[in-house]
């Protein structure tokens, strides 16, 4: 009798070291999932601000190029006013013959909005306007910067309102000369602000992304969200300039903007051969918000996923009181890992490419377990995915880059499969599947959305996708209770198969259940 009641005591005894072990296990599997988790949702932000330092400065030089060609048509046309004006005068027949000439360019050429000639006092001599202005602009900076600097370079002055149309314009002019090189006036070319809209409307700014054209001295000549009092303001002391004095004619920042008090990440660039500066910028806020959500996801999922392993725990350290049936299990368990372990090591049963489980082999298993889901009442899910667009991937970046982003989403995929009984397969192609025993149509679900979230997560550059990441598109079924009198492994591949194409019909990138 007191044997009798020893033996459970010694077999309690015998079970605490292995309840401590398998404590601190699980433990360190939530810990390692929580890192993985940090490590992954660290990785997208960082993929993601590389994303639009690349957006930033390829707009920085959308707007470079465009802002560029419109001053250097300024400047060959004035090129060929000034020798005009030297040669022939703008007085008198000459004068007309000009003022003809000068109409004709500005229907030609619609960057321009008007083009004048002032004599050394400031009067018009001769305009694209048609008929002369009254007066002088004599007061203007420009002419005072000619009439003083006797350098015959292009000048770009801060913007003005023109007396003549009273529309907001940037003066680009050039000194001219009497045959002693003494001042006889200038040649004035101008640029309207708003010509500039159409290449802004082309541009992604986001919510609060920003644009801003500015001197090299500082002047800001046009700032989008448009705000006509900032026109002039004074920015050689902000961040940008500061950066583009000590750093170069190019360069990106993350700051935050004194005028609206908005954090942005800027992309600057000076234009070759003119003192203008012109910016991008895209708000920290803009930049991060999708990933803000696909981060609580990917938490939400890994926070669930270690609920589910303590919820097994405990239900394991119940069922470890059943001594008889716990030893039945872990024998079968034992014979199956032995098995399994078995399979993946004869390469007969395994991928070359990804090092995945081959047809044959997910064939084999798909009918064992069914065969042994039937016979124990349990469900069986089944998950077929397929990589989104990979024959264009093919055709842009190669088979050996194909190969290599087959090999990525093999990994992704075999993540999924974590438990003893499960098998991640390459089914053919650019598609996998993954056999899940014991696993209902929610439990498959969650694990397709994590094999989605994974492969997304990865941030492989796709340009023929729409969202240029590589995706995966998913079909899930299970069979359960009564349905395995009708549910052939045929049958439930075809469930699957069906569900998968739901998904790439509906978009692609997402689940089908």
């Amino acid at each position: 009798m007191q044997e009798t009641k020893q033996a459970p005591a010694r077999s309690r005894h015998q079970q605490r070291p292995l309840i401590g072990l398998m404590s601190v296990a699980l433990f360190c599997i939530c810990a390692a999932l929580l890192a993985a988790t940090a490590w992954t949702i660290w990785s997208s932000r960082e993929i993601r601000l590389r994303e639009a330092e690349v957006a930033t400065e390829n707009m920085a030089r959308t707007l470079a190029s465009q802002a560029d060609t419109a001053i250097k048509i300024a400047d060959v046309i004035l090129d060929d006013i000034v020798e005009r004006s030297e040669r022939d005068g703008s007085s008198g027949q000459a004068g007309k013959r000009l003022a003809a000439y000068l109409m004709r360019l500005t229907r030609k050429v619609t960057e321009i909005h008007g083009l004048f000639i002032y004599d050394e006092t400031g009067a018009w001599k001769a305009t694209s306007l048609g008929v002369p202005f009254k007066g002088d602009n004599s007061d203007r900076d420009y002419f005072v910067f000619h009439k003083t600097n006797p350098q015959t370079a292009t000048h770009i002055s801060a913007p003005v309102r023109s007396r003549s149309t009273g529309h907001w314009i940037i003066p680009v002019s050039r000194r001219i000369d009497h045959a002693d090189g003494s001042f006889a006036g200038v040649a004035l070319a101008t640029l309207r602000l708003d010509s500039f809209e159409r290449v802004f409307d082309s541009l992604d700014l986001g919510k609060s992304g920003t644009v801003f054209f500015a001197l090299e001295n500082g002047t800001l000549i046009y700032r989008r969200p448009f705000q006509e009092k900032l026109i002039g303001t004074d920015l050689s002391s902000g961040a940008i300039m500061r950066s583009y004095r000590e750093n170069g004619r190019a360069g990106t920042i993350m700051r935050v903007a004194k005028i609206d008090g908005i954090e942005r990440l800027y992309s600057y660039r000076r234009l070759d051969g003119y003192p203008i500066i012109v910016s991008a910028a895209l708000s920290k806020q803009d930049i991060f918000s999708q990933w803000k959500v696909a981060s609580l996801q990917i938490l939400g999922a890994a926070l669930c996923a270690i609920a589910a392993l303590v919820w097994f725990f405990r239900k394991l350290m119940r069922q470890m009181a059943m001594r008889d049936q716990v030893e039945t299990e872990l024998r079968v368990a034992s014979l199956e890992l032995e098995k399994a372990n078995a399979d993946l090591q004869t390469m007969a049963w395994k991928d070359g490419l990804t090092s995945l489980a081959n047809r044959r082999a997910f064939d084999d298993t798909l009918e064992r377990e069914r065969k042994r889901a039937r016979r124990e009442d349990e469900p069986l899910s089944l998950i077929l995915l397929d990589v989104d667009y990979f024959k264009k991937f093919n055709d842009a970046y190669g088979h050996v880059a194909g190969d290599d982003r087959l090999r990525a989403v093999a990994k992704a995929v075999a993540g999924s499969a974590a438990r003893c009984g499960d098998l991640a397969a390459r089914y053919g192609g650019e598609e996998f599947a993954v056999i899940l025993p014991g696993t209902d149509s929610a439990g498959a679900a969650l694990v397709a959305k994590a094999i989605r979230q994974t492969v997304l997560a990865l941030g492989i550059v796709h340009a023929g996708s729409p969202i240029g990441l590589v995706t995966v598109s998913l079909g899930v079924a299970t069979t359960s209770n009564g349905d395995y009198q009708d549910a052939s492994p045929t049958q439930l591949l075809q469930r699957a198969d069906a569900l998968l194409y739901q998904s790439k019909t509906a978009g692609r990138n997402r689940v089908s259940v």
